[in-house]
């Protein structure tokens, strides 16, 4: 039990209890928010400064085989970002790809709390959680990948939804993950024949079922396993020219999904920069003809409550792009002229096309890097409900995590967007509205779309995203008076404020001071386990064990993450999915 701890005076924004800069008290007791403290309680005088729940990013790679191969291929993108050590603190890198102690230091640097991991090869979730365990002062929660895979074809082409949705429960439970990710569903499976699946009713080589088929399949299962967070989705077509006409149509096939307990939102749309690129007029599939599609997504976003997004903002200069979207990789690395490092790397049968890494540095002197990073902006900008909207970077494809600063800034401020356009191409005023757009986010806005907004989205804003009485006590304070400062005029302080907050609080504990990290705190790993009807558990257990058998490479016995690898971090939910028949 932690000490009781009662900060005093500090200007709250807490969308979700709908607190917008109040002057108040906020008092921590055992790791909780509570009404009152004990007399004995430390006191902390926030002097006004802002203070919010802690963050939530609820896209941002930071576990897994695809990171750890692309540290061995491109070492050149973190050896000039050295972490030193402390006497609290381990040693790591900074760079694009943090090493996995400076991932938690640098998190609970700016404040945030909870990660989500949203792409794990469920069949490699073994050495996930051992790196996890190496991520300190974080609650983390990892998506497996379903929409390539053998298995899930098989009960597509049956129209077995049942059979796959107790396949998604099995995999939960068997690698500790908490949602469904797809990723150019088919696509990456046609990718082993050195194919590519861009429209939504095109056959899968050799299986007999579309896309279209997939994603619909895989969200109704969703949908009947009452899982909190919807189906995570990268859609086909990923980063190819005038695909916003695609994006929608994709999400158009899925407005026809039943969402559990009457839920709106049954799939959410991962990186819209990637998958809202524009077209000119009479243009083809051609960088050359690249248009903003932000606004017309905007648009189609405000007329259709069943999705949420996150922005997947282009930050410029180097990132490390990283996806199961094997042949979109392909396509990058041939735009880099052969000059750069690919590596594609198939996973068993889960993804046997293959993930794909690339380095790669987005420049503003690129009219499709201009144009590209122009559009999150310009959708964000342009939405009337920012509470389905989510910023991230898609660290590290659109830039690191460390440069979330960098964009709340152009959120916030007009000013910063100017000084920004100033230096990209021509191609952002002719092709893009965002030089016209006026619009600046608030602080109450900002706690939205990197807390409060995605903590509901994940299904978990029972405890994260809020400052409410049960809630946990992770909570970022920076200092700044907001009555005091116009950030929308001072850009360079709106970044040096969200670099680095003046405490970061996790579970009650004083993580960060000042930049400095102040306690070694271990992480938790949250975990969905369905609860199956006990003759549909049998069933699935029997026909797994015969498709691994038949298929795999891993033994349907050793494909669990044995539980030692789990005990001490693992906050596993039970939910009941008794309601899927047999």
């Amino acid at each position: 039990m932690t000490q009781d701890i009662l900060l005093k005076n500090g200007t709250v924004y807490d969308p979700i209890n709908d607190i917008n800069g109040e002057v108040m008290d906020i008092c921590i007791s055992d790791g909780k928010i509570v009404e009152k403290v004990s007399g004995s309680a430390k006191e902390i005088d926030l002097s006004r400064s802002a203070v919010m729940p802690g963050g939530v990013d609820m896209h941002s790679h930071i576990i897994g085989s695809k990171l750890n191969v692309a540290r061995m291929t491109s070492p050149d993108a973190n050896r000039h970002f050295p972490l030193y050590g402390s006497k609290k603190t381990r040693s790591g890198v900074a760079g694009i790809i943090p090493s996995s102690y400076a991932t938690g230091y640098l998190y609970s640097r700016m404040g945030y709390t909870t990660v989500i991991e949203p792409a794990l090869p469920a069949v490699k979730g073994l050495g996930a959680w051992e790196e996890a365990e190496d991520i300190p002062g974080l609650d983390m929660a990892m998506l497996p990948l379903f929409s390539n895979s053998m298995i899930t074809f098989r009960y597509i082409q049956d129209d077995d939804i049942s059979g796959l949705a107790a396949y998604i429960a099995w995999t939960l439970k068997s690698v500790g993950g908490f949602g469904v990710k797809v990723v150019n569903p088919g696509g990456t499976y046609a990718w082993a024949y050195g194919k590519n699946v861009r429209e939504l009713d095109t056959e899968v080589p050799q299986w007999g079922i579309t896309p279209r088929e997939i994603v619909t399949g895989i969200a109704n299962a969703v949908e009947s396993l009452g899982l909190p967070h919807q189906l995570h989705l990268h859609p086909n077509n990923l980063g190819r020219v005038g695909n916003v006409k695609t994006t929608i149509e994709q999400l158009d096939a899925l407005k026809n999904v039943k969402g559990h307990d009457k839920r709106k939102e049954i799939v959410h749309l991962t990186h819209m920069s990637f998958d809202c690129l524009g077209m000119t007029e009479d243009g083809d599939h051609e960088w050359k003809d690249v248009s903003s599609g932000g606004v017309e997504f905007a648009e189609y976003y405000d007329k259709n409550e069943h999705f949420t997004t996150d922005l997947g903002q282009i930050t410029f200069g180097p990132a490390m792009t990283m996806t199961g979207d094997g042949p979109f990789q392909f396509s990058l690395y041939q735009m880099s002229g052969g000059t750069t490092k690919w590596s594609n790397i198939p996973v068993d049968v889960e993804l046997p096309g293959g993930a794909g890494i690339v380095p790669f540095t987005f420049t503003p002197s690129s009219p499709a890097n201009s144009v590209q990073w122009a559009i999150p902006l310009e959708f964000a900008l342009s939405i009337d409900d920012v509470w389905r909207c989510v910023m991230t970077t898609d660290h590290p494809n659109g830039g690191p995590f460390q440069k979330y600063p960098l964009v709340i800034s152009w959120l916030m401020s007009k000013k910063q967007r100017e000084n920004w356009i100033d230096k990209t191409h021509k191609y952002v005023a002719e092709r893009t509205a965002l030089p016209d757009i006026d619009r600046e986010y608030t602080l109450s806005e900002i706690a939205i779309v990197t807390r409060a907004g995605p903590a509901k989205i994940l299904g978990m804003d029972v405890t994260k995203g809020h400052l409410g009485i049960g809630a946990d006590a992770d909570i970022a304070v920076f200092g700044f008076n907001p009555e005091k400062i116009e950030l929308a005029k001072t850009p360079d302080k709106i970044v040096r404020h969200f670099s680095q907050t003046l405490f970061t609080f996790k579970g009650g504990q004083q993580v960060a001071k000042g930049g400095r990290i102040g306690v070694h705190l271990q992480p938790r790993v949250f975990s969905i386990r369905p609860q199956l009807r006990e003759d549909l558990q049998k069933r699935i257990d029997k026909e797994l064990e015969e498709m691994m058998g038949k298929w795999f490479s891993h033994s349907f016995s050793n494909y669990p993450v044995p539980k030692r690898y789990r005990v001490g971090i693992e906050q596993q939910s039970i939910i009941d999915a008794t309601s899927v028949a047999a």
